[in-house]
C-alpha cells in the first residue's frame, strides 16, 4: 500500500537533494561513510525515516526492504559502520512495537 508524501518530502524527491541521495543510498545498500575527506558521514535517523517514506510510497524499492525484519537485521549486521546509534534505533523501531 503506497502512502502519500508531504510536500517537503516531494520537493526532496523532485530536486534529488542531499537527503534524497542519502536515503536512496541506504535503500540500495550503497553507502560509504568514509567518502567525505574530513569526517565520517554516518547515516542518521532522518535518513532512515525518509528512506522508509520513499519505500512506503513505492517511489524507490531498493535492495533493502525496510519493512522486513530479516532484511534490516542483515543490513545492520553487514554494515554497522554506516549507521549512527539513532539510525540503528530508527531501523529497528517498527519491529519493537
Amino acid at each position: 500500500m503506497s502512502k502519500l508524501l508531504k510536500p517537503a518530502v516531494m520537493q526532496t524527491v523532485l530536486t534529488h537533494d542531499r537527503r534524497y541521495i542519502r536515503a536512496v543510498g541506504l535503500l540500495n545498500g550503497n553507502w560509504d561513510p568514509d567518502d567525505q575527506p574530513i569526517y565520517r558521514d554516518l547515516l542518521a535517523a532522518s535518513d532512515v525515516v525518509l528512506a522508509r517514506q520513499l519505500q512506503q510510497a513505492t517511489l524507490i524499492h531498493g535492495r533493502v526492504n525496510l519493512a522486513d525484519y530479516q532484511s534490516v537485521s542483515q543490513l545492520l549486521n553487514r554494515h554497522p559502520q554506516w549507521f549512527s546509534a539513532g539510525a540503528q534505533q530508527a531501523l529497528l523501531k517498527p519491529f519493537q512495537e
